[in-house]
């Protein structure tokens, strides 16, 4: 099994607890992602505004949908914050992909690495990416036009090193101009974009183009934005072949400096995979998508 989706916040869950904790769970792989913020507490998201943006995308009308995303994006704040329960947190400008890439070197053959861009922030994108692309095992390219707060157009030099370095891009979109997926996913067709956690918050969208589009895929990371019907959404509309599984590790359910996959396990339980699909959500889409870069 692969985990796609898994921030090194070594705070809460270094290096070595990660793949202890995979061990522990039957988890081959994991790509991991530099932390975007710091200290963060989110058990209020997961219990509060997590099942309020579930419930709207799945069930409420569109007024109820439109307002709820309307709150969603107010949760970043002017200046590089985010607001929980009303306690404002720093957002990291430019993540620390030195630490990612040290952690994949140091266990090759239990890691990979998302090198993290921000177009808003003080390193330009193309060179992070060119940098980074040299280094062992790191494997893609991540960005947060949500809580980094910028259109995806921005993202266009990003997306071009991407396909100049035959790499995926990973990507947690927003709402408004923050959200444009269609655009990078027809301007760069030689991409593989996956959108976290379902395509939040446009999942319907997002998931009926996966189907539709080659180069497009959904994670079903994050216990916050995925629960059993979204990801059984996911599936129906985007099907198995165009989704992977992930944590969003280690927030949420992290203990004693290890991870605790069981949740996550859980949900994939319950949505009645056939084993064929099992393999394709868990293991083989993820591979499929870097074949090209490895070959």
């Amino acid at each position: 099994m692969i985990d796609c989706h898994f921030h090194l916040d070594e705070s809460l869950v270094n290096a070595d607890g990660l793949v202890a904790s995979m061990d522990a769970h039957g988890i081959s792989r994991t790509a991991v992602i530099a932390p975007l913020c710091p200290d963060i507490e989110k058990r209020l998201i997961l219990t509060l505004a997590g099942p309020l943006l579930r419930r709207a995308l799945i069930s409420g009308s569109a007024t109820f949908r439109k307002a709820v995303v309307r709150f969603y994006g107010n949760l970043v704040k002017p200046g590089g914050q985010v607001d929980v329960g009303g306690k404002r947190y720093p957002i990291i400008p430019q993540p620390d992909n030195e630490a990612v890439a040290r952690a994949v070197a140091a266990r090759p053959d239990r890691l990979w690495g998302w090198i993290f861009v921000n177009p808003a922030g003080p390193a330009d994108p193309a060179t992070t990416v060119s940098r980074f692309a040299r280094e062992p095992g790191m494997i893609g390219v991540k960005a947060h036009p949500f809580w980094h707060a910028y259109p995806t157009d921005m993202l266009r030099e990003a997306a071009e090193a991407a396909r100049r370095h035959s790499m995926p891009m990973l990507v947690h979109l927003g709402p408004g101009a923050h959200g444009d997926f269609a655009m990078l996913a027809a301007s760069f067709k030689e991409v593989p974009f996956v959108f976290a956690h379902a395509g939040v918050p446009y999942p319907d969208e997002v998931c009926a183009k996966a189907r539709k589009k080659d180069n497009v895929y959904v994670d079903l990371s994050a216990a916050s934005y995925v629960d059993r019907n979204i990801a059984r959404k996911a599936l129906a509309l985007a099907g198995a072949e165009k989704c992977l599984f992930g944590s969003d590790g280690p927030y949420f359910h992290h203990h004693h400096g290890r991870y605790d996959y069981s949740e996550r396990l859980a949900l994939l339980d319950s949505l009645d995979l056939s084993s064929g699909d099992r393999e394709r959500v868990t293991e083989t889409n993820f591979m499929d998508i870097l074949s090209s870069r490895q070959a």
